[in-house]
């Protein structure tokens, strides 16, 4: 899942670097960046701001992950919470796959909408590691 979402990522940044007029810059992609068009600069946005959101998402995972080791088993709750965890997992992954080529084609309002819900997901992993 994490490779269809890194190529989702960076499929459009090589695409708005190869219609450059210069072309593709392999010695300086980076500065590149800058001259790209409006759609280049928002892929190359999108694609800090997935990574951004993957720490944040991460650390919420791994918490709730261990924060199970350190409470005693309870049976059946925890095969409940377990499935919970794993649900809002995956729409927090749903969500950022919408929200990337929502990014890219300057959906600002959907996009902001879809980067909440997502910022929820991520708040409710931490609130029931905690529980």
């Amino acid at each position: 899942m994490l490779l269809i979402v890194s190529q989702e990522k960076e499929v459009p940044i090589r695409r708005a670097q190869s219609l450059h007029e210069e072309g593709y810059d392999n010695s300086n992609p980076r500065d590149q960046y800058t001259k790209l068009s409006d759609w280049g600069k928002r892929a190359v946005a999108a694609a800090n701001n997935t990574f951004e959101g993957l720490a944040f998402f991460s650390i919420a995972v791994f918490t709730q992950a261990f924060s199970r080791f350190l409470q005693p088993a309870s049976g059946k709750d925890d095969n409940k919470i377990r499935t919970v965890v794993d649900i809002i997992c995956i729409i927090y992954i749903i969500l950022r796959l919408i929200y990337l080529p929502l990014y890219w084609y300057d959906v600002a309002s959907a996009r902001s909408s879809i980067w909440a819900v997502g910022t929820l997901c991520i708040i409710a992993i931490f609130v029931i590691a905690f529980i």
